[in-house]
This record gives C-alpha cells, structure tokens and sequence, in this order.
C-alpha cells in the first residue's frame, strides 16, 4: 500500500469534545495520534447514542465519529506521576493539540511555553472557545455557546422562529477542521525552520465562514441579516425552488437558479406526465417562459409589477409541488438529473447508506470491532489521495495503549528530540 500522507508524525491529544475531530483527521491520513484521557474516560466517551445501547466508555457512537485510527493512554493529570509522564510523553511529540480551558495546561506543566523551552521545534494547537487572549479568553464554553457567539444561529429557521441551533455540533466541528489545517502550516514551517509555534484557535472565528456574506452585509452596508427561511426575501413560494414532497419523501430543487437546463425544461416534463394543468395558458405560459432568478429580482424591483404577479408565481409554485408530489423521490431525481434539472435527493441516514454514488466509490469502509465480537461498517473521509490515501482504523478502546506507549517511554533518557 502507499505510504500515508502523515506517516512518521507523532501527535500527543489533551482533547475532548471540542478538537477531537481535529486530532482524527490527522490520525486517519497516517499520523500516531496518542490520545490521553482521564481514568474513567472523558464527556466524548459517555455520550449517547451507544452501540446496540450497550453503554460503556468503549461503545458511544459520538466517540468513535471523532477518534478513529488513535492509539489511548490513561493518565491521571490531577496526580505529580500523572503530570510527570504526560509531560515525558508530550515532549516526544511533534505536535500537541488541546482543548482545555485557557492556562489549564500550563498549571499543570504542560503549557505551550514550558514545553517550547525544552523542544523549539514543536507545534503545539490550542483549540478553545474563543482564543488565548481577550476579554472572553475564559469564559466557559460548549457548542451551542459557540453557534450562538459564532452568529449562525440567528441566521437559521424561519423568519418567525427564535435564534436556531443546526444540527450537530457545528462548532466544534468547524474549530477543529480549522485547526488541523493551521497545524498543518505549523508542522510545515517547523520542518523547514526547526522552530515551532503556538496554533490558536477559536471557535468563535472558526464559524466566520458560515456566516457567508452576514459580517460584510454589515461591514459594507450597516445592516443586520436576519432569517429568511426557506422563501429567502421572496413573499411567495418560488416554482422548483427549495424542498419539494415526493410520494415516499423529499426531493430540493433550484431549477430557477443560472445553471442546469431552466424552468421551461421543467415545465415540457410536466406536460409530458399530463401535469402541466395550466401553465400553457396565459398569463401563466408567459411568466413560466422567462422564469428564472434574474427575472425575479428584476421584478422584485417593481412593488406595483411585483403585487401583480407575485399571486401568480405561487400559483405555478403550486403546480410544480403537484407535479413532485406524484413520483417517487429516486424517480423525481434519476428523470431530473436526466433533463439537467437541478434537482436532488434530500438523503436520511438511511437513504445514504444504500445510495448508489457513494457505493460506486467504496466510500464506505469496515474495521474490525473484535470486542464487540464483529466489524463495524463506517463512513469514509471526505476527499481521495491517490497515492497517499486516509485509511480509517477503529477508535480505541479506553486506555489500550497505555501499557505499550508508557513501557516504550519508560525506557528513554532523551525524549526531547
């Protein structure tokens, strides 16, 4: 097999919930990343959902998504032997990532600036809520504090829903996606200048980017974005705009949108099917020939033209969810994509695990689970190195590594290298 784009990068994790997934994307192309954990196991280890609901450090489903291919230690860090051989061990890493609380580490020995003293060239990766410095440097944090300083809750739901939490934890997520891709810059220029640094990250900032245009909304033209929901700044439903009823699901469309074949192209299927009702009479059949989102704002711009027709459009808004309604959600895709209509599949879990794309590709993977007594089918990674590829590895169970890893250093006198 390749080699693997990390191979020979050691990783020591002080990490938890907020930059584990960091500390796995770099594991699963390749780098040993050593994961010290308290006795018993952190929050990660003892969130539901478990495995078949057997609940134990070793089983929860939100542990194994964010720690594949890691290799566990258990140190106690509240004891001087449990602080001594974690700053043993940490001082043979290329790279240390952490998420505690800003100067946790520090109390306990294990601060960036102790460590640099004895080995210049390591790259040492905070990840916490909101940075090293500033006024809110120690406030508490959790994802949900994240989304909210972060902007993007007020951005979601509807226009009368209160701010929204999305799904998952987004924040963590995005911090830690940020932070494998500032470590990487990190290792990089340590290995060319022999000199590490500090990798700070926030995750506040690291949600910037899902705010899309809000902040510049504001920074250009002093206005606040607020939740438009699934009609956008539109009073009606657009025509194959948004998600769609199918007989046995959902189906999203942006036919109106400056790509794929257009909404004529739609409206030709559905004269086809016997569905088009009356569209092909006037005033409908015009509007439904120069439909599309250029014409929309043109007409956005004419509130006497806009009152007028507005009714109209979500009459043929109407037609069209009709019109879906009929077919099932494959059906609705497979002929959509066929006629170059934008139109896909909105997946479940499900749907996802028997579509045929990611079958085609072997994006799934299995590892073996021989605790469990069977292997574990797995959702791959994201993107495909053709010559270095990420190989995912099952998550380790609480402290089975600790034995092997704390023998091996026990036996080193000069672990600064």
């Amino acid at each position: 097999m390749a080699d693997r784009a990390l191979a020979g990068l050691r990783v020591v994790e002080f990490a938890d919930e907020t930059a584990s997934y960091c500390g796995r994307l770099l594991a699963d192309l390749g780098a040993q990343v050593i994961k010290v954990e308290p006795p018993g196991g952190g929050r990660e280890r003892h969130t539901p959902p478990f495995y078949r609901d057997q609940d134990s450090p070793d089983t929860s489903i939100a542990f194994w998504v964010h720690n594949t291919s890691k290799q566990s230690v258990v140190l106690d860090l509240e004891t001087v032997d449990g602080r001594a051989m974690a700053r043993k061990l940490a001082l043979t890493a290329d790279v240390i990532l952490e998420d505690n609380p800003v100067g946790w580490m520090g109390e306990r020995g294990l601060g960036f600036e102790e460590l640099r003293r004895e080995k210049p060239a390591l790259v040492y990766t905070s990840v916490t809520g909101f940075g090293q410095t500033g006024p809110h440097a120690g406030y508490a944090y959790t994802d949900i504090v994240g989304q909210a300083m972060g902007g993007i809750m007020t951005l979601a739901g509807e226009p009368d829903d209160p701010p929204v939490e999305i799904y998952g934890n987004q924040a963590n997520v995005s911090a830690s996606i940020q932070a494998a891709q500032g470590t990487l810059l990190a290792v990089l220029s340590s290995e060319q200048t022999g000199r590490g640094q500090l990798v700070d990250v926030s995750a506040q900032e690291a949600l910037s980017m899902a705010q899309e245009t809000a902040m510049q909304t504001w920074d250009f033209q002093r206005k606040n974005r607020t939740r438009t929901g699934a009609r956008g700044m539109i009073p009606v439903d657009l025509p194959a705009m948004g998600v769609h009823q199918t007989l046995d699901g959902h189906v999203t469309a942006f036919v109106l949108a400056p790509a794929g074949a257009g909404f004529p192209a739609l409206v030709d299927w559905m004269r086809e099917r016997g569905m088009a009702a009356d569209l092909d009479d006037e005033p409908y059949a015009s509007i439904s020939g120069e439909l599309n989102m250029g014409w929309i704002t043109r007409l956005m711009s004419d509130p006497a033209a806009a009152q007028d027709v507005l009714p109209k459009v979500q009459h043929i808004s109407d037609t069209v969810a009709a019109f879906f309604r009929t077919m099932t959600t494959v059906d609705c895709y497979i002929e959509g994509q066929n006629r170059r209509l934008l139109i896909g599949i909105v997946s479940t879990p499900k749907t996802l695990a028997e579509d045929r794309q990611l079958r085609a590709r072997h994006w799934f993977t299995r590892f073996d689970a021989e605790f469990l007594g069977e292997s574990v089918e797995f959702p791959g990674v994201p993107y495909r190195l053709s010559e270095t590829p990420a190989v995912i590895q099952r998550p380790p169970r609480l402290g089975e590594h600790t034995a092997a890893i704390l023998g091996a250093l026990a036996g080193q006198t000069d672990v600064a290298r």
